[in-house]
């Protein structure tokens, strides 16, 4: 079995989440959808708007989870700051009323940020060196 790092169980959680905020998304259009058969397109419309800017930051969140765990293996703190930006940005968005999947989701991202952000932490507050 392989070992369980926090670069590699952030990965999943930012992965997870990412999924999670674009299913919320989906759900989303569907809700536009029923509002556009009920004869509600305002509604229609901010549900659509809502499911667009959940595709969009479910999909950075992918991408930066992916980008931590390949290319920026080196840079784990511009990682994990990016992705705990990006869970807030999530959590304005959603609000607590709108979707649960994506609320859910800009939790596992912002846990994904803080798995990221351990390593370099630990660099800071190791002990010096004794002489």
């Amino acid at each position: 079995m392989t070992e369980l790092t926090e670069p590699r169980l952030g990965y999943g959680f930012g992965l997870l989440g990412g999924a999670l905020i674009g299913l919320g998304g989906v759900v989303s259009l569907i809700v536009g959808a029923v509002e556009l058969v009920r004869g509600r397109p305002f509604g229609a419309i901010g549900a659509a708007g809502n499911a667009v800017v959940l595709f969009v930051v479910g999909g950075l969140a992918m991408f930066f989870a992916w980008l931590a765990r390949h290319d920026w293996r080196a840079r784990p703190f511009a990682s994990g700051v990016l992705l705990a930006v990006l869970a807030v940005v999530g959590w304005v968005i959603v609000g607590l009323d709108t979707s649960l999947l994506a609320l859910v989701g800009s939790l596992l991202v912002f846990l994904a940020g803080v798995l990221f952000l351990i390593e370099p932490a630990r660099r800071v507050v190791s002990p010096p060196a004794s002489a």
